[in-house]
């Protein structure tokens, strides 16, 4: 590991908690404006995702459901109600619940869960989409970490679509509270970032012939965070995006994208910016198996001055040590760069038969920092899921990614991850689950390394 010299090694210690990026509220709507992170491996939970249902780490789905397997979801119907209901629980074992390279401590979680998905169609076209993920986390030994409220999923989704016209509208809005930091790749030493998101919108979609489409809408988010230690990270985000597409052939689909977004923090020293993305895609069906999606383009994101990131959260953190640094050296907490450059997203994937399907994606993009205006993310990652064993899936990912912040005080690190989960179904409605993950952490920053290893037993029942 480097360590910066000519810094205080206390004044780099004090900082290692505050480097971060806090949207992962925004993976909500990749595709539709101001991020294109990647989570990096989801959350261990006794559900029964696959590939079809989403990669965890946020990326679009690599292969589409087709209708049959959408209504295969549901199993309980009220009328024209449609609903999947289910319930777990989970016991976790994690070796370092605290993101640490010098104060590891270890912990059981106990982590039940609910998942509720409700479909209602009517009018015709017109529909009404629910769907909840609740759990609660109770640690053994550590009480002060307890779950401060359920925990909703980032997927919680209320949704109406309906047509006029030919044109089909969606109104949406995602809803989630969230405390685990893994998915914030810079985030070391923190146990907990309890904050509240949501993001709400709406969605144009034209067919303005057999080939030509137009797709536009607006998203408003919000993060507000729990902790009054993180309350400078508050902030919203109004996004205006289109997306018209193209259908060359029956196997290719040309198209761009574009948004603009405002981002306005509440805290007065935390600069605004403007967000702007352009950029051509290209989707392709290679073969009946295999499919490609690629974008390439500009991403812009320009502040209106400098933020300072020796007040709110750095005092709270270290008030005796903050108080007592000099001039010189708080200047290393301030930012005022921007950033210009290049975004890409790409995701190539294979379904060669019913018991194996499997896929790579990589996105490289600026992300809204916190500790730093910005930083930039690259992030690689591979899954695969197997289900020819009966009764059994069989889930495997593996993700790298890199990333360096922004301003004077600039971290540069790397997170390697990879967990491997199997569901063995006992009946149609019971499930029990063995996941294990592992994550490992490599920053120029002393005290911000760590490695962590995760396991977690479920049993889950479907009604």
């Amino acid at each position: 590991m480097l360590i910066r010299r000519g810094y205080p090694s206390q004044l780099i210690l004090a900082a290692t908690l505050c480097m971060s990026g806090a949207v992962y509220g925004q993976d909500f709507f990749r595709e539709l404006g101001t991020s294109r992170s990647s989570g990096g491996l989801g959350p261990v939970m006794p559900t029964e995702y696959d590939m079809h249902q989403g990669a965890p780490s946020g990326m679009r789905r690599v292969t589409p459901l087709t209708e049959g397997e959408e209504d295969s979801k549901y199993n309980v119907a009220i009328g024209p109600v449609r609903m999947s209901v289910a319930a777990g629980v989970g016991l976790e074992w994690n070796d370092n619940i605290f993101y640490s390279e010098n104060h590891r401590e270890s912990d059981f979680v106990l982590r039940p869960l609910l998942n509720l998905d409700v479909f209602w169609p009517f009018a015709n076209t017109n529909a009404l989409r629910l769907t909840v993920g609740a759990s609660w986390a109770k640690y053994f030994d550590h009480d002060e970490l307890d779950s401060g409220g359920v925990i909703f999923s980032p997927n919680s989704v209320l949704a109406f679509s309906f047509d006029v016209g030919n044109v089909k509208f969606t109104v949406r809005d995602r809803f989630s509270y969230q405390e685990d930091p893994y998915a914030i790749a810079p985030l070391s030493n923190v146990a907990r970032y309890q904050r509240y998101e949501n993001q709400a919108g709406i969605e144009m979609e034209w067919p303005i012939n057999e080939k030509l489409t137009f797709t536009a809408g607006y998203d408003h988010y919000n993060l507000w965070s729990k902790d009054e230690i993180f309350s400078s990270e508050d902030h919203s985000i109004d996004t205006l995006f289109i997306r018209p597409s193209y259908q060359l052939t029956p196997a290719i689909k040309l198209g761009l994208f574009a948004s603009d977004s405002i981002v306005k923090f509440d805290a007065g020293d935390r600069a605004d910016s403007n967000v702007v993305m352009v950029g051509p895609f290209i989707d392709v069906q290679l073969t009946e198996v295999i499919t490609l999606y690629l974008e390439v383009g500009y991403q812009g994101m320009n502040f209106d001055g400098e933020s300072t990131f020796d007040h709110d959260f750095f005092v709270r953190a270290n008030e005796d040590f903050f108080r007592n640094l000099s001039a010189e050296e708080r200047t290393l907490f301030r930012d005022s760069d921007d950033s210009n450059g290049v975004y890409v997203k790409f995701e190539l994937a294979h379904h060669p038969n019913d018991i194996f399907q499997h896929g790579i994606s990589f996105t490289k993009t600026a992300e809204i920092g916190l500790g730093s205006n910005f930083y930039d993310l690259y992030h690689l990652e591979y899954g695969a899921t197997y289900s020819g064993i009966r009764n059994t899936e069989i889930t495997g990912i593996l993700f790298y990614e890199f990333y360096d912040t922004s301003g004077d005080f600039s971290e540069e690190a790397s997170r390697f991850g990879a967990s491997v989960g199997i569901r063995h179904h006992l009946t149609d409605s019971i499930a029990i689950g063995l996941d294990y993950r592992f994550l490992l952490k490599d920053s120029n920053i002393e005290g911000a390394d760590y490695y962590q290893n995760l396991v977690f037993l479920s049993l889950y029942y479907r009604f």
